[in-house]
């Protein structure tokens, strides 16, 4: 017995597991709709409406990130074998395709959220750690001047680097100290 709730589209009868992804639709989708619809009714302020352009763009914003869309697409590959390994349960126990994949979704969504914000982290943690660092700022302005003047953000990262890449050869340097085991370096190598 499934006891999934799901959320209606008045306008358009689409179903949706969570009320947020209802709500979306709503303002993505019907949005011309909605808007008809508040022109008939003056009552709202200029205020309020402003505040209302400001959220949907802020979300628009953090859904058209490509840098969140990478790490989200990162996340949702790192947690696929779990999803997938769910989907399959839910099939073999008798439920519907669409339904088993949206289960299995709600299911992982968790791990998801999870990766994707372990990811985010590890790159705010990088940052606080390099922001004021010479270097930093100096690879970071040049890819910026690199990207106002029209080049492709891999391109720029890419000329960027090979541009300062050796100001990273102290990091390289051999340690006396580093320790590689007979059986990392081969039995070949014994010379």
């Amino acid at each position: 017995m499934n006891t999934f709730k799901s959320y209606p589209c008045s306008l358009c009868g689409r179903t949706f597991s969570r009320k947020y992804d209802l709500e979306r639709h709503k303002r993505h989708v019907h949005l011309e709709e909605e808007e008809d619809d508040d022109e008939d009714e003056e009552e709202d302020s200029a205020d309020n409406d402003s505040e209302v352009v400001s959220d949907r763009e802020s979300g628009d914003e953090l859904e058209d990130n490509e840098a969140y869309r990478e790490w989200y697409a990162g996340a949702k590959e790192a947690t696929e074998d779990m999803r997938r390994e769910k989907y399959e349960k839910y099939i073999k126990d008798g439920m519907n395709p669409e339904m088993a994949r949206e289960k299995a979704y709600l299911k992982t969504v968790w791990a998801v959220k999870r990766d994707f914000f372990d990811q985010y982290s590890t790159f705010l943690r990088s940052h606080a750690r390099l922001k004021n660092e010479d270097v930093y700022t100096e690879i970071t302005d040049d890819l910026e001047e690199k990207m106002e003047n029209g080049v492709e953000v891999d391109k720029a990262v890419k000329r960027t680097m090979a541009k300062h890449r050796s100001k990273f050869d102290g990091l390289f340097h051999y340690d006396e100290d580093d320790n590689v085991s007979e059986s990392a370096m081969g039995e070949d190598d014994e010379d």
